[in-house]
């Protein structure tokens, strides 16, 4: 049996953890927060003490993080508490730079790493249908599948490491513009006299279709349940779309792309979060 080490138990890590352990493996988790451990108790993982713990008992240990420099530090800690041939997968969003820079550390030591963000939401990690964009050896890659399956239903390995973070922010930047779009669309079609669960049957089957407005629409009443239906409550916040927003803009400024549509996105949730809102569901963007 895999010893599995589970650092970061917040929204996303809880869930992911908690399939894991569902599915026989053997989870040890950890954890800054005590109160993260509140929603495991009726589940078989183990708590550790502290991260030199969870690296001694695991043979791969999975880091669901908030930022970099966070990573950089946890990452270090488990570099120098572990022994060549252990398997470190970080599934933070993060800047490419970073991503790269630990795993390059931990490669000099001898162990074997993959960048592993995903995409789904709270939603995804608890249900096991995320998504993982992999940057990564092949073989190594091969070897981790099972967990992305265990944890998602779909795993793209992107190229080298670094690039799982290089998808992620491209990923995220275009939902985050394309939501915005959305709103305006039904606003428009709110405005024009249309009833909005028409005009959901005509977009969703239609050139305008996408995963904003099929899978989570935000607006109340139409479509799936989202967190529309919830008063914007859960889902993903504002501020983290804000975040990964700002890793998309500073790539874009090291790599001299011109995402224009991008950073008039990105200046929009940056006001909306500055203007208290960035709790809420990032799909709330509409109402701004």
């Amino acid at each position: 049996m895999k010893n599995i080490g589970f650092i970061g138990l917040g929204n996303m890590g809880k869930g992911m953890s908690i399939n894991l352990s569902q599915k026989g493996l053997n989870v040890i988790g950890y954890d800054i927060n005590p109160n993260a451990y509140d929603d495991l108790q009726n589940y078989n993982i183990n708590i550790a003490k502290n991260i030199n713990d969870v690296t001694n008992k695991s043979d791969i240990i999975i880091t669901m993080l908030p930022d970099g420099p966070i990573v950089k530090k946890v990452w270090s800690e488990i570099i120098n508490y572990s022994n060549p041939g252990k398997y470190i997968i970080d599934c933070s969003t993060i800047d490419v730079k970073t991503s790269r820079h630990v795993q390059m550390q931990a490669k000099e030591k001898g162990l074997l790493t993959l960048d592993a963000p995903v995409s789904g939401g709270v939603i995804g990690a608890d249900q096991g249908t995320l998504t993982f964009m992999v940057g990564g050896k092949s073989q190594i890659y091969d070897e981790m599948k099972f967990l992305f399956e265990i944890m998602g239903k779909n795993s793209i390995l992107c190229g080298e490491e670094g690039s799982g973070q290089s998808a992620k922010i491209c990923n995220n930047m275009l939902l985050a513009s394309t939501m915005i779009a959305v709103g305006e669309s039904f606003n428009l079609g709110k405005n024009l006299g249309l009833d909005s669960n028409k005009l959901f049957e005509v977009i969703s089957t239609s050139t305008g279709s996408c995963w904003a407005v099929n899978s989570y629409c935000p607006i109340k009443g139409v479509g799936p349940i989202s967190p529309a239906d919830k008063d914007y409550e859960g889902g993903f916040a504002t501020a983290l779309m804000y975040k990964d927003l700002g890793l998309a803009v500073d790539a874009a400024e090291e790599t001299v792309s011109n995402i224009e549509y991008g950073f008039q996105t990105y200046k929009k949730y940056k006001r909306v979060t500055e203007n208290k809102k960035g709790n809420l569901d990032f799909s709330n963007i509409i109402n701004e």
